[in-house]
């Protein structure tokens, strides 16, 4: 399993093309305004939101971080439901914009670049500029500000033109005071990229992109020849 792991991460930093560059977050941010409903405007591809429509993600405060429910609908926005759940950790960095999403034990860096002065609009990326999103406190964002955050996005070396932008049912009936029910399929993070910041030395297959995976799976066929062929 080792040799699958050391090349599964030699995969992700060949394909992911880190960035060493230093990224700016949003100063001061407050986490009890952070709370409550978000709706996902655009995205930068991830593997497990291929197929995710009215995207919204809910934030509840909790002692030293946030708890967050991830929902969608699949294909359509009348389609099936998908929901996870996930703890976002200050990583101890000093800045309360530099978070750490951790699903059951894996963890990568969700850092909190933008915030507007009300808290109506956020954008949340990795220094890595694997992910990135746009998220607005309703299902609709003006096009005007849209064009003033992909400018600065592009200033800190994110490829804004690979960002794909969520339909959302702006006629929908979501409560944005109570967050939603998780339900059965929640999802793990997709760890790839350089966005992957730690957790148990192992990675589930269903968050690798394909290139990763199957390296990985390669690695491991390998490494059971090998086996096979000792005395």
């Amino acid at each position: 399993m080792r040799s699958l792991w050391i090349a599964a991460t030699l995969a992700c930093l060949a394909l992911a093309g880190c960035s060493n560059e230093p990224l700016d977050v949003a100063p001061g941010v407050d986490l009890a305004r952070f709370q409550g409903q978000w709706f996902e405007i655009a995205k930068l591809p991830r593997y497990t939101q291929a197929k995710c429509t009215g995207t919204t993600a809910y934030y509840v405060l909790r002692d030293g971080g946030l708890d967050v429910t991830h929902q969608c609908r699949l294909l359509r926005l009348d389609g099936l439901v998908k929901s996870s759940f996930a703890r976002v950790n200050p990583t101890g960095e000093g800045a309360a914009s530099k978070l750490s999403l951790d699903v059951g034990g894996f963890g990568f860096d969700y850092w909190i670049l933008e915030v507007g002065e009300q808290y109506e609009y956020a954008v949340v990326g990795v220094p890595s500029r694997d992910y990135l999103w746009i998220l607005s406190r309703t299902p609709s964002l003006d096009q005007a500000k849209i064009d003033a955050i992909l400018t600065r996005m592009r200033a800190s070396k994110f490829d804004t033109t690979r960002l794909e932008y969520t339909p959302q049912d702006l006629h929908g009936t979501v409560d944005p005071h109570h967050p939603p029910t998780p339900i059965g399929g929640a999802e793990m993070p997709a760890l790839y990229g350089c966005a992957w910041s730690g957790g148990p030395a192992r990675a589930p297959a269903e968050g690798l992109p394909l290139g990763v995976a199957a390296a990985a799976l390669v690695a491991l066929a390998a490494s059971r020849r090998r086996q096979q062929r000792r005395p």
